[in-house]
């Protein structure tokens, strides 16, 4: 099926797609199709949420995508790339909208960059630099959080990436928040697995957007073994997350902190004890993230790697040079061989810094792998696909 089969079928252009995943978490990446935007990448970023978000629905939601469904843009044309500074530019997506930067996603463009070969898609595809002591080739994306720079395994003279090794990409500095603040869970946030417990213990983090770390059985759980009630870990992370926005400790203290965001936009659930370090890192620990929405990420997801690293160093227990191994129950299902690594690099003192609290530079490591590549098309005559839906969301006002 190509295009000339699709057009006397779609009434726009056929969004050119490939599929990956980051140890089972997908990006849609879109090649071509995606309608005309311009000027800096930001002032892209809202001609597409103004303009073109229908087509962010269309591919990410039912009946092309689900729930759980992460997307990209690449965008060759940007600020950076016209000065040299990038090799592409990029536009994360999700199920309710953009991201300034996505750990797992970045792993996957950054590999499929690299084989990428035609330059009507990547044009500046001549500019990577290729490494043949570490036989791999360096790359710099340009995401609405800033620069990004990565460093993608190749195979022969860099021409191809090589799967048997992780890509790896220099997270945005990540801040420690709080550690151990203790916030009462009042009657209507409560959930069954909290018992008679007044409330709990969790810690919060900054990469990109403010995350709640909590221990597995601080929520009421045990640790994360071969059954997982995912369902009641949903509702129990949802109330969560709704008694936090709702909680004015934390939002003065998100405040103190000069955080533009006062909200937490994901729960991190943390297992310490459970799971396989990679060789060369000083442990491993497992954790479920809910974000957004109630989205599940199946990888370890990247941007909160460098948010745990923070807190880690915060609390003492991991210096500047160390490693350590994050699983998600998905890794830990699969030998524990694929989990991230998060490499603290350096500290860093930035405009948002306040009572002496050091951000750090984390570089996170993963493997991402190709699922597919996929033309998708819109029937002039399909009401039901034609912006896309979500089968859990119909019950709640304003859906359609």
């Amino acid at each position: 099926m190509d295009k000339e089969f699709h057009k006397g079928s779609s009434n726009h252009e056929p969004l050119s797609c490939v599929d990956m995943h980051t140890v089972g978490m997908p990006t849609r990446i879109v090649l071509s199709g995606y309608p005309n935007i311009s000027g800096t990448l930001l002032e892209q970023r809202t001609q597409a949420k103004l303009h073109h978000d229908h087509i962010r629905t269309r591919l990410l939601q039912e009946p092309r995508g689900h729930s759980g469904m992460y997307g990209a843009v690449l965008r060759p044309d940007t600020e950076h790339t016209r000065s040299g500074e990038a090799h592409m530019g990029v536009l994360y997506l999700h199920g309710e909208g953009y991201s300034n930067m996505c750990g797992h996603a970045t792993i996957a463009v950054c590999r499929l960059l690299v084989d990428l070969q035609d330059t009507a898609y990547f044009p500046r595809r001549h500019a990577l630099i290729y490494s043949a002591e570490t036989r791999s080739v360096r790359l710099v994306l340009h995401t609405p959080g800033g620069l990004v720079e990565s460093d993608v395994p190749t195979i022969q003279d860099g021409t191809r990436s090589d799967p048997t090794r992780p890509v790896s990409f220099v997270a945005i500095p990540a801040f420690s928040l709080a550690t151990d603040l203790s916030v009462g869970i009042p009657e209507p946030y409560r959930w069954p697995e909290l018992g008679d417990r007044p409330g709990i213990t969790f810690s919060l983090a900054c990469a990109s957007a403010v995350s709640c770390h909590v221990d597995v059985g601080e929520l009421g759980f045990p640790p994360f073994g071969e059954a997982i009630n995912i369902s009641c870990l949903d509702f129990a992370t949802r109330q969560l997350k709704a008694a936090l926005n709702n909680s004015e400790l934390v939002k003065a203290h998100l405040l103190a902190q000069n955080q533009n965001d006062t909200c937490v936009f994901g729960v991190m659930i943390e297992d310490k004890n459970t799971g396989s370090p990679a060789e060369g890192t000083n442990g491993a620990e497992t954790g479920m993230y809910f974000f957004g929405d109630q989205h599940l990420d199946r990888s370890p997801t990247g941007s909160v790697v460098a948010a745990r690293n923070a807190l880690k160093y915060s609390r003492g227990e991991l210096m500047v040079g160390e490693s350590w191994t994050y699983h998600s129950v998905l890794t830990n299902r699969h030998g524990g061989e694929y989990g991230f690594v998060g490499k603290t690099l350096r500290l860093v003192e930035t405009e948002v810094m306040r009572q002496n609290i050091k951000g750090v530079v984390v570089q996170v490591s993963g493997h991402a792998y190709y699922s597919g590549v996929n033309t998708y098309v819109i029937e002039k005559e399909d009401v039901v696909g034609q912006n896309g839906f979500l089968l859990e969301h119909l019950n709640r006002k304003g859906s359609k």
